[in-house]
């Protein structure tokens, strides 16, 4: 029996659990009951993502797999962060502006022509922190 964290072969019998066979490691002391994983394949997630490459909707996609678009969201996601390193932050020359001043400026913007490009830089914890509003021009 295989250990599913450490993958080591002395895993052995150690009660049960709602009616299954529960398992001990006893190299890293991790303890299962489950012996195949949960969740799709991995070559279904990685055919979904080959798909989405391909053009295909994320819609459609969630069709042939009879699961939620927000699932094939997730696959893409998780595909894409483990192979792609994050871009470095490009807030060199732009300005930030409270609610007030953003109102002011997308007036003016849209006299005058103005070009510039608007981000919202939300943190992970927004109840602790400021959201951010910056234009960065051209």
């Amino acid at each position: 029996m295989n250990c599913p964290r450490c993958k080591q072969k002395d895993a052995v019998k150690n009660g049960k659990a709602r009616g299954n066979q529960r398992y001990k490691c006893k190299a890293c002391s991790f303890q299962f009951t489950r012996l195949t994983t949960r969740g799709r394949p991995p070559w279904q997630r990685a055919l979904a993502v080959f798909l989405y490459c391909r053009g295909i909707s994320i819609s459609d996609i969630a069709r042939m797999f009879s699961v939620a678009p927000s699932t094939i969201f997730k696959w893409i996601r998780k595909f894409g962060s483990e192979r792609t390193p994050l871009p470095a932050s490009e807030t060199e020359g732009a300005t930030f502006f409270n609610e007030r001043e953003i109102t002011a400026y997308l007036k003016k913007q849209s006299e005058s022509g103005e070009s510039g490009k608007i981000f919202v830089v939300i943190p992970e914890d927004v109840s602790t922190e400021n959201v951010m509003v910056g234009i960065k021009r051209d």
